[in-house]
């Protein structure tokens, strides 16, 4: 594994067993206001006023407790970035299904239902194609897959399922293209990729956000300074995703300081949909990064929502209590964010 590589199957293999039991309760269904959520700028709104996010990577597709619900409640979290693994097989309304890899998963209407019940918006995000290590999205290009044709047809039925549910928001892709660019990106590939999925998307009338990663597996942000703006021309509702791992933790305050005021600069609307204390085996600190995007209003999702003192990039242990073990205070220090006003 290269320093700037994540293998996600790893994750999603050590928390299944975590999160494979599910209430039976009926899931009750919250209105939305009709003006639901946009971007304007660099804001993202809720009928017209700026709001600020603060949230977390989930695995809800595998069955949620009612505890983990009853803790994102109690953290005061506002978002969920889902991890779906098994594009292929997971049911996007109705009863959980057993994959062919054996694993429980539950409907994509359900976790958006669980969500939305404690007034959380749902970031449903495409983390591989059948739930095996060799299909995982991270670090690949979209448009060479071989999965990619039918990956495009499955993107287009969740747009038609939700189109009418706009705190559902879809993000096209997980961590696209490799760390170090030795897979031949470009630019012109990144637009090519993301405006064939976005056209995928836009085309069954669905006008809810759509979420764009940027490249090297989701943590340069020079192509969103470079093309960033270009692309946005005649679309409406598009907010860039950037990953906060080694290369925006283990550099200087000046140089996070000097980027976020970069991005501000282009007038780009971001989201931070991950940050962790460890990615690919150096102990790192989002603290300085955390202060930074809360004083700027600007929106953040930790990795990951998980009860297991033994990742270090859990936030909560088995009991339920924030996770700081080893992890330089990951769970109170994210807590602490959560619990804060927001400051929009």
């Amino acid at each position: 594994m290269s320093l700037y590589e994540k293998n996600y199957f790893i994750f999603f293999v050590s928390s299944f067993p975590i999160f494979i039991s599910c209430s039976k309760s009926e899931t009750v269904i919250i209105p939305i206001s009709q003006n639901g959520y946009t971007v304007s700028g660099t804001k993202i709104l809720n009928s017209n006023k700026p709001i600020q996010l603060i949230g977390a990577n989930a695995f809800h597709s595998f069955g949620a407790s009612i505890s983990s619900n009853d803790d994102m409640k109690s953290w005061k979290m506002d978002i969920a970035r889902e991890f779906i693994g098994n594009i292929k097989e997971n049911p996007i309304d109705g009863s959980p299904i057993q994959d062919s890899n054996g694993n429980w998963l539950h409907s994509l209407q359900k976790i958006v239902d669980g969500n939305r019940l404690n007034n959380r918006i749902t970031i449903l995000c495409a983390f591989g194609w059948d739930g095996t290590s060799a299909t995982l999205f991270s670090g690949t290009m979209p448009a060479r897959t071989t999965w990619f044709a039918n990956y495009k047809i499955k993107l287009q039925s969740w747009a038609n399922q939700f189109k009418n549910q706009p705190d559902v928001w879809l993000e096209v892709w997980n961590e696209p293209y490799r760390f170090d660019r030795a897979d031949g990106y470009t630019d012109a590939i990144w637009i090519n990729d993301m405006n064939a999925m976005v056209t995928n998307i836009r085309n069954t009338g669905n006008t809810s956000i759509i979420i764009v990663p940027c490249a090297e597996q989701g943590q340069d942000e020079s192509v969103l300074i470079n093309k960033g703006t270009s692309f946005l021309a005649n679309k409406t509702n598009i907010l860039y995703d950037i990953h906060a791992y080694e290369k925006w933790l283990l550099v200087s305050n000046t140089n996070i300081t000097s980027r976020l005021d970069n991005l501000q600069t282009n007038n780009l609307p971001v989201i931070f949909g991950e940050t962790a204390p460890m990615n690919a085996g150096e102990l790192m600190n989002p603290q300085f990064l955390l202060n930074e995007l809360y004083n700027r209003g600007k929106s953040v999702c930790a990795w990951i929502w998980k009860y297991n003192e033994n990742d270090t990039d859990a936030l909560l242990i088995e009991a339920g209590f924030p996770n700081d073990t080893n992890n330089n205070n990951w769970g109170t220090t994210f807590k602490n964010l959560s619990l804060k006003a927001r400051n929009p």
